[in-house]
């Protein structure tokens, strides 16, 4: 087996070893320690991959984010953008994601190296998820020509944070198909008039 092949292997081990840890006793407990004796990988090697716990958390929770929140396109804008949403919701109140996103911005907060790192592996893909989702559907025509797609990132993504921040109000199904019916009625391309 190549030494690239077994720093794979030692990754994944790594990274499941923290997702697991996550779920399992939230996001400030996990340690180095903790996803050393977890996976059976020594410190040192896990220091060797990532320069902290923060930057290992993160990496954790955005692939375990990526892989269960994935969408298939199926030529439907819409109802690919509901999906998402729903996924994300279902891991935000019933994955742990929730408490894990919350501490993790709280931590960003005054300590700018570690808030770009946040961005770029957390924030950002989960944008870009979005962006390509409405931007394929304004290639089709099913979304408006004329809407801002970024401004509609922000507002459809920020609506998560800021229940997930500032009014502590579920992040749930109900919540994600309120969200994706106020997306539709917004963006959606409207039938020609004949």
């Amino acid at each position: 087996m190549s030494s690239d092949s077994r720093g794979g292997e030692t990754r994944r081990k790594v990274i499941e070893a923290a997702v697991s840890l996550m779920d399992r006793v939230g996001y400030r407990s996990v340690t180095i320690d903790a996803v050393a004796r977890a996976s059976g990988v020594s410190k040192s090697t896990i220091y060797r991959h990532w320069s902290s716990r923060k930057e290992l958390v993160l990496e954790a929770f955005s692939s375990h984010v990526d892989e269960v929140t994935e969408v298939v396109d199926t030529g439907d804008a819409i109802a690919d953008l509901r999906t998402y949403l729903l996924k994300l919701a279902f891991r935000v109140s019933l994955g742990g994601a929730g408490s894990i996103v919350t501490g993790l911005i709280k931590d960003s907060f005054g300590r700018p190296e570690f808030a770009e790192i946040f961005r770029v592996k957390v924030i950002e893909p989960r944008r870009h998820v979005f962006m390509q989702i409405l931007l394929r559907g304004q290639q089709r025509g099913q979304i408006r020509s004329d809407v801002d797609l970024k401004s509609a990132v922000d507002a459809i993504y920020g609506s998560i944070h800021h229940r997930l921040l500032m009014t502590g109000q579920p992040v749930d199904a109900a919540f994600a198909s309120a969200l994706s019916d106020f997306a539709r009625l917004g963006l959606a391309a409207r039938p020609e008039v004949a």
